[in-house]
């Protein structure tokens, strides 16, 4: 395995995870995961290294070459490669901040050949609100005391892994759709304004021109997401903000975030994150 580094003024924030031996036989599992905050003399080179990498950048940017291609990572954009395969990656301009997760599995390889062909793909996450919270809930996951932890940090990034990949896919499939691309992102930046509001499929279908199932149907192929559950996503993301950074009980914040009742969020809560609300706010203080 050749490596060689250059971590120039930065600030890392990195965790290891000692996965038992049940994690062999996950399809995929989080090895380490972490947050770079670094300069312009920052890069990594190596190859033969046995496990894959998710890269998202935060802010600035940063350079990747993978294969046969080197494309840079702007802010909100991410890939995934094999390290096994010769990589370069580093800051591109001044300032490069990002997550990373190291992982591997059954089905790891075989995964980022498939997002990545014989190049590189680099992804936005402009419809992928999990993804500014990624290390947040991988800290919070690592951090718990139950003995699944392994399981449950698998299952998490399973699921991102799978919205990565519609990510990638979704674009052979929607361009009949992409004239109407500013109809949807109308109907997202409203809902990123109003997510406070009872907002209704219908009142989203109205914003965007659309007929209901008419709406229903491209959203979906843009974003690769139902409206509900992007709107049901986004106000479960802004209340981990409020669980974290305020002392509002569950009532309060969930109707600060648009749920009818805080019953409703609980429920909602759990099924997306496989926890409760307390037990997250709890687990963000230890």
């Amino acid at each position: 395995m050749r490596q060689s580094f250059c971590m120039g003024n930065s600030i890392r924030e990195s965790y290891h995870v000692p996965n038992r031996s049940v994690a062999s036989i996950m399809p995929f599992y989080v090895s380490g995961f972490g947050h770079f905050a670094c300069d312009s003399a920052y890069f990594t080179e190596r190859e033969e290294y046995p496990e894959c990498l998710l890269l998202y950048t935060v802010k600035g940017c940063g350079s990747l070459k993978y294969q046969t291609e080197e494309k840079t990572i702007p802010e909100n954009c991410l890939a995934v490669i094999d390290c096994r395969q010769y990589q370069l990656y580093r800051t591109k301009g001044e300032h490069w901040e990002f997550y990373w997760v190291h992982f591997d599995g059954k089905c790891a390889s075989d995964f980022t050949g498939l997002l990545n062909g014989k190049g590189l793909a680099v992804l936005k996450a402009d419809h992928m609100p999990e993804a500014a919270s990624l290390f947040a809930e991988l800290q919070r996951l690592n951090r718990s005391e139950n003995r699944n932890m392994e399981l449950n940090l698998s299952c998490y990034l399973h699921q991102l892994l799978c919205r990565i990949a519609d990510l990638q896919y979704h674009d052979a499939t929607v361009s009949k759709y992409r004239a109407l691309q500013p109809d949807i992102d109308r109907t997202i930046e409203y809902i990123h304004e109003n997510y406070g509001q009872p907002i209704t499929v219908d009142t989203l279908a109205e914003i965007s021109r659309m007929s209901k199932y008419h709406f229903i149907r491209v959203f979906r192929e843009l974003t690769g997401d139902t409206p509900y559950n992007y709107l049901t996503l986004y106000r479960i993301g802004q209340s981990k903000r409020l669980l974290t950074d305020t002392s509002m009980n569950v009532q309060e914040i969930a109707q600060a975030v648009g749920f009818s009742n805080a019953k409703n969020y609980i429920s909602c809560f759990r099924k997306y994150t496989m926890t409760t609300p307390s037990r997250f706010r709890e687990g963000s203080l230890v």
